[in-house]
């Protein structure tokens, strides 16, 4: 057990996208995120394969078999990225994927606004679509120079109910993992954009976070492409 320890670098940690510092993994570029790469796949293999320490069952038997404590609140997550100068939230359990940016072929004979066009993802044609000009938001100003070094631009890969679409973000930032009394009511002045597909508002590091509906998103989305 020590030394299948040893061997794991959680370098997701030190220079992938939950470090706290610069973003300075160079696989980055190619995989888009610590979750597509084979060094963090290889990793949580060497651990779910390695023997567990000793007092480890014993432990988890008795915290299970004992009385649990009621709680008053429940636990949500959410892909948080950032799309001009907004940043939003979608369920994580609707994530399929993040990558790097791809080529977009546009669609002859199409003339929707919230459609770009069809994207190759692992082989096959997806449709991909700006929720950026669905929610009303522009580029904003964080564009250029005034991006921090180690932040690109992504493409989040989402389905719902069977639906697939594929967006482009100007920054990811991961995970977020909150209670959802945390969240609160979209005051109309708070967001600069379209409230009419979030749900509620969070707050995170003095930033207003948008968390989007998907109930309400995914429908307008295929509305738009029509």
């Amino acid at each position: 057990m020590a030394e299948q320890e040893k061997t794991i670098d959680d370098c997701w940690n030190r220079i992938g996208v939950w470090a706290k510092g610069n973003r300075e993994c160079p696989k980055l570029k190619q995989v888009g995120h610590c979750l597509n790469c084979e060094v963090f796949s290889s990793a949580g293999r060497q651990l779910l394969e390695c023997e567990a320490p000793p007092g480890y069952l014993e432990q988890w038997t008795e915290f299970c078999s004992g009385q649990q404590k009621d709680k008053n609140t429940q636990a949500g997550s959410i892909i948080l990225f950032r799309i001009g100068d907004e940043w939003l939230g979608l369920e994580t359990r609707i994530l399929d994927e993040v990558m790097s940016i791809r080529n977009v072929h546009s669609v002859p004979h199409r003339k929707s606004t919230i459609l770009k066009g069809l994207v190759n993802v692992r082989g096959e044609l997806q449709l991909c679509v700006s929720i950026g000009r669905l929610l009303n938001i522009t580029r904003g100003e964080i564009t250029g120079a005034n991006i921090v070094k180690g932040v690109y631009e992504r493409m989040v890969v989402a389905s719902y109910h069977g639906v697939k679409f594929v967006f482009p973000v100007s920054e990811m930032r991961g995970v977020y993992r909150f209670d959802l009394g945390e969240m609160r009511e979209v005051p109309v002045t708070a967001m600069n954009c379209s409230v009419n597909y979030l749900k509620g508002m969070l707050i995170w590091e003095n930033h207003h976070v948008g968390v989007i509906d998907q109930a309400s998103l995914f429908p307008a989305l295929e509305r738009g492409i029509l």
